[in-house]
C-alpha cells in the first residue's frame, strides 16, 4: 500500500502538468510581488542618530537613545532596505546643533536641509517628529604623550644608520578624563627584533593599547618605522687641542699638542668629513691631580656616529 503511494507521488512530480503549474505559479507570484513593490506607500520609521563632527573634547551621553520618527512616502522597492537594516541619520554638530548651557540642541528648522539631503529624490519626507532633540554631554581632556619605540635592531658588520630612529608619528593623542590621563606618561610599540640588517627598514608596528583604560580613546592604533640603512666606514682625523679656563698669568705646557678622533659614517658622506668639522678642548678646571687634562669633543657634524677620542689623558705642566 505504502509502496503504491510513493509511486503515485513520484509520478506526479514527473508529470509535465505539474511542472507547467509550478512555472505559472512562480511567474504569477513574481508579478504580484513586483506590482506591490512598484506602488507608493507611506509609513513612519524610527531613525537612529549618528553624531558627526563632534569636537574631541565632548562625549555625547544619550546618542543611542535619540531618534527621529520620520514619515516617508516612497516606492515599495525603497522600503526593502529599511527592512534589512535599522536606518540611521547623520546629525552634523558643526552646522545643525547649537550649544545651550550644558546641552546640545538640534532643531528641525535648523537641521532639516541636511536631513533631507540624506534621502533620494524618490523618497518624500512627510513629517519629522520630534522637531527638537536634546543631547547631554560630558567633557574630556586631550593629552599628547610620546610613543616609545621598543626595538632591538642589530646591523650587519659594516652597516649602520644616520637616522634618529623613531616612529612616525612620534606622539599620540589621547582623549579621556583628566584623572586618568595625568597618569599616562607614554605609549609603547610592540617589540621589534631585527638581526644582521643590511637594507632599509620599513615596517608597521602595533601600539600597546591594552593597558589603557576603556575610558581613554585614540584613533591611532599603529605607527610606521622607517630606517635608512647604509654601508659604513670608519675614519680618523687629527685635531689641535685647545685649553680653556687656564689660570691667569701662567703658561700651560701640554703634550701631545694634537689628538686623534675616530668616527664612523656612511660611504656617501665619508669624503665630505674633515678635521674642521670637529673641535676638542681640555678644561683646566677639570684637571686630574694637577697632572692630566681630559679631552672633550665639543663640536662634531651631524652625519657621523661613534665619535671618540683615541687618547684619554693629556699631560701638562705649569710654567710660572
Amino acid at each position: 500500500m505504502m509502496q503504491n503511494f510513493k509511486l503515485k507521488i513520484i509520478g506526479l512530480f514527473k508529470s509535465k502538468k505539474i511542472n507547467v503549474f509550478l512555472l505559472f505559479f512562480i511567474l504569477a507570484f513574481s508579478i504580484l510581488v513586483l506590482t506591490k513593490l512598484s506602488k507608493v506607500y507611506t509609513a513612519t520609521l524610527p531613525f537612529g542618530i549618528n553624531p558627526i563632527n563632534v569636537d574631541d573634547t565632548y562625549v555625547i551621553l544619550n546618542k543611542d537613545d535619540a531618534k527621529l520618527n520620520i514619515t516617508i512616502e516612497t516606492y515599495g522597492f525603497n522600503w526593502l532596505r529599511y527592512a534589512i537594516k535599522r536606518p540611521k541619520l547623520d546629525i552634523d554638530f558643526n552646522t545643525d546643533v547649537v550649544k545651550l548651557d550644558s546641552l546640545f540642541i538640534w532643531s528641525m528648522s535648523r537641521g532639516y536641509p541636511n536631513i533631507n539631503k540624506q534621502f533620494s529624490k524618490q523618497k518624500k519626507i512627510i513629517s519629522i517628529n520630534p522637531d527638537t532633540l536634546v543631547f547631554k554631554y560630558d567633557t574630556n581632556n586631550i593629552k599628547y604623550v610620546p610613543i616609545v619605540l621598543h626595538a632591538n635592531i642589530q646591523y650587519a658588520q659594516g652597516f649602520n644608520t644616520l637616522d634618529n630612529v623613531k616612529t612616525i608619528p612620534d606622539s599620540i593623542k589621547l582623549i579621556g578624563p583628566s584623572s586618568i590621563l595625568k597618569n599616562i606618561k607614554n605609549v609603547t610599540t610592540q617589540q621589534l627584533d631585527l638581526d644582521h640588517v643590511k637594507t632599509n627598514v620599513n615596517t608597521v608596528l602595533e601600539l600597546e593599547l591594552d593597558s589603557l583604560s576603556n575610558k581613554v580613546k585614540t584613533n591611532l592604533k599603529q605607527v610606521n618605522l622607517s630606517v635608512k640603512v647604509s654601508k659604513f666606514s670608519e675614519g680618523v682625523v687629527n685635531l689641535p687641542i685647545e685649553i680653556i679656563n687656564s689660570p691667569k698669568g701662567k703658561l700651560i705646557n701640554y703634550f701631545p699638542k694634537q689628538i686623534a678622533i675616530s668616527y664612523s659614517t656612511s660611504l656617501d658622506n665619508f669624503n665630505a668629513i674633515s678635521a674642521n668639522d670637529f673641535k676638542v678642548v681640555c678644561n683646566y678646571k677639570d684637571a686630574i691631580d694637577n697632572s692630566f687634562l681630559t679631552p672633550e669633543i665639543v663640536k662634531q657634524p651631524d652625519n657621523v656616529k661613534n665619535v671618540r677620542v683615541l687618547q684619554q689623558k693629556i699631560e701638562f705642566i705649569i710654567k710660572e
